[in-house]
């Protein structure tokens, strides 16, 4: 009988073991500088939602590079280069999580996860767009989300 009271006890503990503790620590306080790093952190939590948040962020540095090597390519060739979308994105991105910590702590915590994973993902396709040159479909899409929240 206490075997299965201290099984029943450890279990919680041994699932955690396993879990990066940034899985708990959900504010970005700039500790994980690359993508693969947040990919690991992802991959290691058990809560979708945080996984899909670092996940999110992992695809987030990769786009930020991704534009500013295209850019500078550009500028290589004596194109004039327009870093405001990129720096649009990036701020967007960075005013969402500084929001977040405390929605976190007022709101439900699933739900703010949820809104944080939503606006990675309506951010991410309004860069997309104006990186490939639909600036009026972004601006479409960006008075939308605008009006949603």
């Amino acid at each position: 009988m206490t075997k299965w009271i201290l099984i029943a006890l450890l279990l919680p503990f041994s699932l955690l073991a396993d879990e990066h503790p940034a899985c708990h620590s959900l504010p970005l306080n700039g500790q994980h500088d690359s993508s693969d790093q947040m990919r690991a952190i992802a991959t290691s939590c058990q809560e979708p939602l945080v996984a899909e948040l670092y996940l999110n962020r992992a695809h987030h540095l990769n786009l930020l590079h991704k534009y500013t090597a295209f850019e500078s390519s550009l500028f290589h060739f004596g194109a004039r280069d327009d870093l405001s979308y990129i720096d649009a994105y990036r701020i967007y991105i960075g005013l969402a999580e500084a929001f977040f910590i405390p929605a976190l702590e007022q709101d439900d915590p699933r739900l703010a996860l949820s809104r944080l994973n939503r606006i990675y993902d309506q951010s991410e396709e309004i860069a997309e767009l104006r990186f490939r040159g639909y600036g009026l479909l972004a601006d479409q899409l960006e008075q939308k989300q605008r009006n949603y929240y």
